[in-house]
């Protein structure tokens, strides 16, 4: 019984920490995410795009300009040589360092809000086909992630991704010796150089036969073959994947998330709903929805929920659902959360893209870390439509009568008792309007409200499941010109209350 109430008084300590956090006076700070400016494929500059977000009272903007717009192809056997290379504008073109300068510099003048150094990209990409006979097809270019919160230059110079070598060397194995091999050819080539038609040499030793006139030709051969492949197996190591091996799965972008991870990021699947087939010259260019690609991934921060990551992931039932009830039951480490995903470039205004959709986390303090822990820990919600830059989720909360504790988007409680969900939400210019809010416990649609803003709704889940599994609340609201979704409130039990079921 004594271990049980030091277990008992760990979790009330927790739970009540969390309240404590919960309880600050947090600020609902609209956040504009992966946005490319000029540096990239984007319309605006950088400043330009921190003025137009100012006039929508944006305040916070993640850049997400492309790191790496490099394409190559080569021949077998000499692809380092024999290649055809394609370069676009980017981060690593432009430099990292005046990028992040640029962002820092913005930044000075803008005290007021929160700008965040970002990324967006293809980590991966592969070749099928032939350039020969007009089938060479480019693979999952349009597969794409983003990388948000690096600071220093060495990470992003060190980011592995397709078209960075130095950042996908393996260290040197005893296998690798094997790519030493053309400096035999050398070696043997050399000594065909001075290979005679025949041996005779004078009473001093000096060799007087011919150099034959074929051996040197078959010399020359073997050190210009020698010297080819030399300069092609540079820099003579494996690399953790190549473009020319098919499809390698979710290796390349689990790798790439691992090291986003390491380095104090926060990783986002970018549009994974979003299919890209198009024809680029005579070459054909091809990247098919992904969104499976979440369920084989692991350790990610989250993904874009609007635009193109709704219709199969976001959806009540569908794949979020599925990687957070893995989450509850212990197969996942770390849950998934949603975020709102301009994917804004060259295309269409910027102004209306930053009304109709956004990102609003909640934070203690408006500054980066803040900033970069509610995008770690899920609290925000996302909203999409006419309205959605007009409406407020003033409250969403799940709470505990007995203990008296609660937790907010992207926390956990644990409950003696049975659950107390409340929300409410106004517009902001006061229109009374009539919505749908829908209670979504793992997964499934347990509760519509229909209610008119501004509108105040608690609801008592009599529901109650496994001790030994988490639960989890979120909600779907939707009105005409609106659509918001949160992020989830986990729940779990306390062991206490087994103890008193069973007596």
């Amino acid at each position: 019984m004594g271990l049980i109430k030091i277990y008992i008084l760990i979790i009330l300590i927790l739970g009540y920490s969390s309240q404590a956090v919960a309880a600050q006076e947090l600020i609902q700070a609209p956040a504009a995410i992966h946005i490319s400016s000029t540096v990239s494929d984007g319309k605006y500059s950088i400043p330009e795009i921190i003025e137009i977000a100012r006039l929508n009272d944006i305040k916070i903007v993640v850049l997400t300009d492309r790191d790496l717009m490099r394409w190559q192809y080569g021949l077998w056997p000499l692809r380092n040589i024999i290649k055809k290379t394609v370069e676009s504008n980017s981060v690593f073109k432009y430099g990292i360092k005046h990028y992040l300068n640029d962002i820092r510099d913005i930044q000075e003048h803008n005290p007021d809000m929160v700008i965040i150094p970002g990324v967006e990209s293809a980590p991966f990409y592969y070749w099928e086909g032939s350039p020969f006979d007009g089938s060479l097809k480019m693979c999952n270019w349009h597969r794409h992630i983003l990388a948000i919160g690096l600071e220093k230059i060495a990470d992003y110079r060190m980011l592995p991704i397709a078209g960075n070598p130095s950042a996908l060397r393996l260290p040197f194995r005893c296998k690798d010796a094997f790519k030493f091999w053309p400096v035999l050819l050398l070696i043997i080539g050399f000594l065909c150089m001075y290979k005679r038609r025949f041996k005779y040499r004078d009473l001093r030793g000096r060799a007087l036969g011919p150099y034959s006139l074929h051996w040197r030709i078959c010399g020359i051969c073997m050190i210009i073959v020698g010297l080819l492949f030399t300069l092609n197996n540079f820099p003579y190591r494996e690399f953790i994947f190549d473009n020319y091996k098919g499809d390698l799965g979710i290796l390349p972008y689990q790798n790439f998330i691992n090291y986003v991870n390491k380095q104090g990021g926060v990783v986002f699947w970018a549009h994974p709903e979003a299919e890209n087939i198009q024809d680029l010259g005579k070459i054909k260019i091809e990247t098919k929805e992904y969104s499976r690609a979440l369920l084989e991934a692991e350790n990610y921060t989250g993904f874009s929920i609007f635009y193109d990551g709704y219709n199969r992931i976001g959806l009540p039932g569908g794949i979020w659902d599925t990687l957070l009830k893995e989450y509850c039951q212990g197969k996942r480490d770390t849950p998934v959360w949603a975020i709102a995903g301009l994917c804004f470039d060259r295309n269409g205004e910027l102004t209306t893209r930053l009304k109709r959709l956004r990102t609003v986390l909640l934070v203690p303090e408006l500054n980066k870390p803040e900033v970069i822990q509610a995008l770690r820990k899920g609290r925000m919600y996302v909203s999409r439509g006419e309205e959605s830059s007009q409406f407020i989720l003033d409250k969403f909360f799940v709470s505990d009568s007995c203990l008296g504790s609660y937790a907010i988007m992207g926390e956990e409680i644990g409950l003696q008792e049975q659950p107390v969900i409340e929300a409410s939400g106004y517009f902001l210019n006061g229109e009374e309007k009539a919505l749908s809010v829908r209670l979504i416990r793992d997964g499934e649609i347990i509760k519509t409200f229909h209610v008119t803003t501004p509108f105040d709704i608690s609801f008592h889940d009599v529901y109650r499941r496994d001790d030994k599994i988490k639960s989890y609340y979120r909600l779907e609201i939707r009105a005409h010109g609106l659509l918001v979704v949160t992020n989830p409130i986990f729940v779990s039990y306390l062991e206490q209350k087994r103890i008193k079921d069973r007596k």
